[in-house]
């Protein structure tokens, strides 16, 4: 065999079928996916645990304020306390986004993650909710949906992850119905306000945009439904990835404003701060830790701009899904 023959041949055992093709880039795209989920929930779990911790420490400095000399001082110190113990809640579900990214990213098993991650979601919602009822003169549509709209999530939570078809329609249920509930009291109330009377646009308590974040907690609770029911029982699998990229979408875009507005407005306090304004007459590390808080806003921005570009690429993989649907 002379050498122009056994370079066709050579060419013509490497040549790949358009099948072929497709599924490398496929899995090229897959895996360009994966570093960026990767990338994006390990930004999103360090700025949850640096902001939460910088919010813990000032709330323990205003529960230090407090003198207990009447039964309406000792009220809003159990208040902030409930809201303290949110913090550290919501620091450690920081953590646990980046153990549940290396999941991802490396294949694993996520479900426990996530069901533990829901969980404590709902005990940091319940504690705001409930912390919340101390601080107010009177307990409000809003600050009742967000104590009750916890528990059924996390009953809906627990359904989802039993075999029985009738619980996990009854979770599905119970997720739509927190999910509304849930939605209906972030729009129409901002707990921190209660904490802090700075008179600043202050996020929702996953850190977004409110109205944005309230879109995304409705979106979330109709993709679990689709990833419990429909995916499982139709084999339907890029429908359910369709409704998680759009709650990483919408999710994505609500950290990125809402960090960002919030992080701007907390330096224009600092800057106001030798003149006029809340932050004027506080002590050097107080002032200290209200700088630090809105440095690690900035993570959150990163993190906001990640899942975005996240939910755009995994749009891409999605659509070559539907191709061999």
């Amino acid at each position: 065999m002379g050498k122009t023959e056994q370079v066709a041949v050579q060419e013509q055992e490497t040549r790949f079928t358009p099948v072929q093709t497709e599924r490398t880039q496929a899995s090229r795209v897959e895996m360009l996916l994966r570093k960026i989920v990767l990338a994006a929930l390990t930004m999103l779990g360090i700025g949850y645990v640096l902001v939460n911790v910088s919010v813990a420490v000032l709330i323990a400095n205003s529960i230090a304020t407090i003198p207990i000399s009447s039964q309406a001082n000792i009220s809003a110190i159990a208040g902030r306390l409930l809201f303290f113990m949110g913090s550290i809640i919501a620091a450690a579900l920081g953590v646990l986004f980046i153990f549940g990214a290396v999941h991802f990213y490396e294949r694993s098993q996520t479900k426990g993650t996530v069901f533990l991650g829901v969980l404590l979601g709902s005990f940091y919602l319940l504690c705001l909710g409930v912390g919340s009822t101390f601080l107010l003169p009177e307990t409000n549509l809003a600050t009742f949906m967000q104590i009750v709209a916890p528990i059924l999530i996390a009953v809906s939570a627990a359904a989802h992850t039993t075999p029985n078809i009738r619980f996990r329609i009854f979770g599905a249920v119970l997720s739509i119905a927190g999910g509304v509930a849930l939605a209906y009291a972030i729009f129409n109330f901002r707990s921190l306000d209660l904490i802090f009377a700075w008179n600043i646009p202050f996020s929702g308590p996953f850190m977004a945009l409110t109205v944005l974040e309230s879109a995304a907690v409705i979106l979330g609770s109709v993709a679990a439904c689709v990833n419990s029911l429909f995916d499982e029982y139709f084999d339907a699998r890029p429908f359910s990835h369709v409704s998680i990229l759009l709650v990483a979408l919408v999710y994505g875009i609500g950290i990125f404003i809402g960090s960002l507005v919030l992080s701007m407005s907390l330096w224009d306090l600092i800057w106001k701060s030798p003149w006029v304004g809340p932050l004027s007459n506080i002590s050097e590390w107080v002032m200290s830790t209200v700088v630090f808080w809105s440095a690690s806003l900035i993570l959150m921005d990163i993190a906001g701009i990640l899942l975005i570009a996240g939910a755009c690429l995994g749009f891409i993989y999605v659509s070559q899904e539907f191709s061999q649907f």
